[in-house]
């Protein structure tokens, strides 16, 4: 009975608690079966005197009037379980390409390793997170300007490891980083040189889906956007991973990281506002 019991508590105490969702009126049926279940575990398994788990002695039996009594809370609760779930606001979600629905909404942040997470900027995995939520519940356009906030504000990193911080807000575009990007990395007396990999992503996001974007005519279908998740997951990966480098190298120890990077100001956020005109 010791594993049963032991399931039985943490599911319940799960429910309780409202990890996977919060209980309204199950959960009192909810607690009184968890505090029978409980009782019965502390008498077979509990030492009274130290509140230690103890062995037991392989000749007790559970007393059929208590598994009976047990048995009709787990009905009472089934049944109040039941009614509530059949009044709750539920969402059907579908599969997105290979990714789960539940990671979409609730940790699409986890595509990158947990190493580059500590340096793509927290707020770029905020952006993340909300492009895999809007993607799960079938919001295309969303989903790919949440991606497009998350590229540019990691771009902003990525480009400042290489030419230093931006002073003037006119710098703080897209189009031009990019041009300077690009120019860094056709400069071969440099040490080291943006990876032209990025640079080549980078434009195609701008071409295909951040410039279209600027117009209210143009949207972005779900297929499209599960395209870009990944096409975004893996930019955002690569910039990281140079960034790091830079950064072991003491050639970035003070440029902004996940943890260091401080929020956006209103000014700053104009940068990655999508009303901004198509130059470049």
């Amino acid at each position: 009975m010791f594993a049963p019991l032991t399931e039985a508590q943490a599911l319940l105490d799960s429910f309780i608690k409202g990890d996977s969702f919060a209980l309204d009126t199950s959960k009192a049926d909810a607690n009184r079966l968890l505090g029978k279940i409980s009782s019965l575990f502390n008498r077979y398994f509990i030492d009274p005197s130290t509140k230690q788990l103890k062995s037991p002695t392989g000749e007790d039996r559970v007393d059929a009037h208590e598994m009976a009594l047990i048995q009709n809370l787990v009905e009472k609760f089934e049944h109040a379980l039941a009614a509530e779930l059949n009044r709750a606001p539920t969402y059907v979600a579908e599969k997105r390409g290979i990714y789960s629905t539940f990671d979409l909404a609730e940790n699409a942040q986890k595509v990158f390793s947990e190493n580059l997470r500590t340096v793509i900027p927290t707020i770029s995995q905020d952006e993340f997170t909300s492009a895999g939520r809007a993607l799960a519940f079938g919001l295309g356009t969303a989903a790919a300007i949440h991606m497009m906030r998350a590229i540019e504000v990691t771009l902003k990193v990525y480009y400042e490891s290489f030419a230093g911080p931006v002073s003037a807000k006119s710098e703080r575009n897209y189009s031009i980083y990019l041009k300077k990007l690009a120019t860094m990395a056709d400069d071969e007396d440099a040490k080291v040189r943006p990876d032209k990999r990025v640079i080549q992503m980078l434009a195609q996001v701008k071409d295909h889906y951040r410039n279209p974007l600027l117009s209210p005519e143009n949207s972005v279908t779900v297929e499209d956007a599960t395209q870009l998740f990944g096409m975004a997951s893996a930019l955002i990966s690569l910039m990281a991973e140079q960034v790091a480098s830079q950064q072991k190298k003491g050639k970035g120890s003070n440029k902004p990281t996940a943890s260091s990077a401080a929020p956006l100001s209103d000014e700053e956020d104009d940068m990655y506002d999508f009303r901004m005109s198509q130059a470049g």
